[in-house]
């Protein structure tokens, strides 16, 4: 058992050598190459990076404004002041649910009506007007 062990021992340090060994003194290795970069620009949204940013709040159970308008690349903001959670759901957007101080904001690229609601409460309704 001892001599197997000893044997053991030694072709491991022999590979190992062997290994460290291999790569020294060789200088035709190719330096590693870095990775590949896109060839292409990532995509940029369709509307200005400056468009401006409307506050809505809900408080009281209620969306306050529930009616905006804005200009295409503009965004909505809407930030729960109530102690209950609220959700903001729309036919292209949904914050999920919003706890009291929680926000979501969501940036409208194309002219038209966007009709919203909490899901949690029903009766809370409200509209983005894109132009």
């Amino acid at each position: 058992m001892r001599k197997e062990l000893i044997i053991l021992i030694v072709l491991f340090s022999v590979f190992l050598a062997m290994g460290c060994a291999s790569n020294t003194g060789n200088d035709t290795q190719k330096p590693a190459t870095p990775p590949e970069t896109p060839a292409t620009p990532p995509e940029t949204p369709a509307f200005p990076a400056s468009g401006k940013t409307v506050e809505i709040t809900i408080q009281s159970f209620a969306f306050n404004s529930d009616s905006v308008t804005i200009s295409p690349g503009d965004a909505v903001r809407w930030t729960n002041m109530d102690s209950v959670a609220h959700t903001v759901i729309g036919n292209d957007f949904s914050s999920g649910n919003l706890n009291k101080g929680e926000s979501y904001e969501h940036i409208f690229a194309k002219a038209g009506t966007y009709d919203y609601h909490c899901s949690i409460h029903p009766s809370m309704k409200g509209a983005v007007i894109v132009k």
